[in-house]
């Protein structure tokens, strides 16, 4: 073999391997999932640099928030002397977002309020998410604060039961004295001059019954009438000076007192258009034989009367510091006037009640929905109790008209009523009954409640010394559990106080 060919074969086995090799490694399917992972790896990256980008947006747009908390919080307040728009711009500036305002600070004044609200925006350029086409994100804020009233309707219902003459221990004062105490300074906490204008403020107190005082009582329909020893005489025909329609002697039932509907617990809405039943003016819990009434079942004082939308302090506390205990307890009827006195429905009756103040007669109760410069009219019940609703005794129907059929016999405790009117020996289970069971009592409670709280009311709840089924009964009354308050009385001015804080406050207001 010469030399030439021996190179030749020794080339190729060299050759046939190649070609092997190159077949092989077509075949082969090693390494194929090198190609997916290349892919997913990018799509990896991309995913995780926009968590990276929106980890920034998040930070950035928090920090953004927290300043224009700040800044609308400090204009607002009534406190700050500057500028309340400067004080914003300022701000922002200090935080480095000087350009990040939207327009300008709106800034609103009203008597006793301030409202400040600003929109902002930061626009970041991002690192990640400019891979599928996004090179920027806006970062957007927005606050407002209130501070001061706004719009404000109170309805103050304080219990004057019987119990409320009870001493409180370590005070050596009474349930009474010292809601007299804590209810003035809730009245001055509110009613500042500041606030003229802004706050309204109603005060209802109740015992077994309601009085409704005679302005309103007057704006009512009702069964009121003059009542003579044959029956019922016309209201329209006033008596003669002596006493007498026609030659006869009459008796006016003086009750301001009257009864609602079972079904109109479930409701705000006050029917201004029925016609409302009094209530009896006697007395069933005297036995002294006595020939006035000392508890009666609606109470008699003037000062016991409602109060319809004022912002007179000096009125209120005049009537608070006058307020005495009397008998059993119906927190079901104090609720329902207090929650009927913010109800639109109401207006048009109370524009001519006397005492209502001119600057809300024929104006408030104001819409739910209504709203002034950014700033809601809110309504407020803080509703008062020492006890539980329990089931008062009434005239039985067959007795209801006679007792004050004779000349002033309803101004009698029902023992000397009795004997004038020839009952011999009926006693009081017989001349009387319960109609209404407590529980009655507090289902409609808690209807009138649910009622008010759809209807946004606020509704502040006190538990003083009320025993459990009280305090669960006013627990389950109240806007929320932050809104319940129990003491056994020593820390009543503390608990109003904090009432009268939390309706004046400054708030952010989104």
């Amino acid at each position: 073999m010469t030399p030439r060919n021996a190179d030749i074969a020794s080339e190729t086995p060299k050759k046939g391997w190649r070609a092997r090799y190159l077949r092989a490694f077509g075949r082969s399917e090693d390494g194929s999932v090198i190609i997916l992972t290349i892919l997913l790896l990018i799509t990896m990256l991309v995913l995780g640099g926009m968590a990276v980008d929106f980890m920034r947006f998040e930070a950035r747009r928090a920090t953004l928030q927290s300043v224009s908390d700040r800044a609308v919080l400090a204009a607002a307040s009534l406190n700050q002397e500057l500028d309340s728009k400067a004080v914003v711009e300022d701000y922002f500036a200090k935080a480095g977002f000087a350009d990040a305002i939207v327009g300008e600070p709106i800034v609103s004044n009203m008597a006793g309020t301030r409202a400040v609200r600003v929109q902002s925006q930061l626009d970041i350029n991002t690192f990640y998410l400019r891979l599928v086409g996004i090179n920027q994100l806006e970062v957007p804020a927005q606050s407002a604060a209130v501070e001061g009233t706004g719009n404000v309707e109170v309805s103050l219902v304080l219990d004057i039961s019987g119990s409320m003459a009870s001493t409180v221990s370590g005070t050596g004062r009474t349930r009474m004295q010292l809601l007299r105490e804590a209810a003035s300074r809730f009245v001055d906490a509110l009613l500042k001059p500041e606030y003229e204008d802004q706050i309204s403020m109603s005060l209802v107190t109740y015992s077994q019954h309601v009085s409704v005082g005679d302005g309103i009582y007057n704006a009512l329909n009702t069964t009121s009438a003059h009542l003579g020893p044959t029956g019922r005489i016309d209201a329209s025909e006033e008596p003669d000076e002596d006493g007498t329609v026609n030659g006869v002697a009459v008796y006016t039932n003086p009750s301001r007192c009257v009864d609602f509907l079972p079904s109109e617990f479930a409701t705000t809405t006050f029917d201004v258009d029925r016609t409302y039943q009094q209530v009896e003016r006697i007395e069933f819990y005297n036995n002294r034989n006595a020939n006035n009434i000392i508890l009666p079942l609606c109470p008699q004082e003037s000062f016991e009367g409602i109060i319809p939308l004022t912002q007179n302090g000096t009125v209120l506390k005049q009537a608070i510091n006058q307020l005495v205990p009397t008998t059993f307890t119906s927190i079901h009827l104090g609720m329902k006037w207090g929650v009927s006195l913010l109800d639109p429905s109401m207006r048009d009756l109370l524009a001519g009640v006397p005492g209502v103040d001119p600057v809300f007669a024929g104006v408030r109760p104001m819409d739910y929905s209504s709203a002034s410069n950014a700033v809601n009219t809110v309504k407020y019940v803080v509703l008062m109790t020492d006890g539980e609703n329990v089931a008062g005794r009434r005239l039985r129907p067959q007795f209801a008209d006679r007792f004050d059929i004779m000349p002033a016999l309803g101004q009698l405790p029902i023992e000397r009523w009795r004997r004038l009117n020839n009952l011999g020996t009926n006693t009081l289970n017989t001349l009387t009954h319960t109609p209404i069971t407590a529980n009655q009592n507090n289902i409609w409670m808690q209807q009138i409640c649910t009622a008010a709280k759809q209807q946004n009311m606020i509704i502040f709840t006190i538990a003083m010394g009320a025993g459990a089924n009280g305090e669960a009964q006013m627990r389950a009354c109240a806007s929320s559990p932050a809104h319940y308050f129990q003491t056994e009385g020593g820390a009543l001015n503390d608990i109003f106080d904090a009432i009268a804080r939390q309706i004046t406050d400054l708030r952010l207001s989104l």
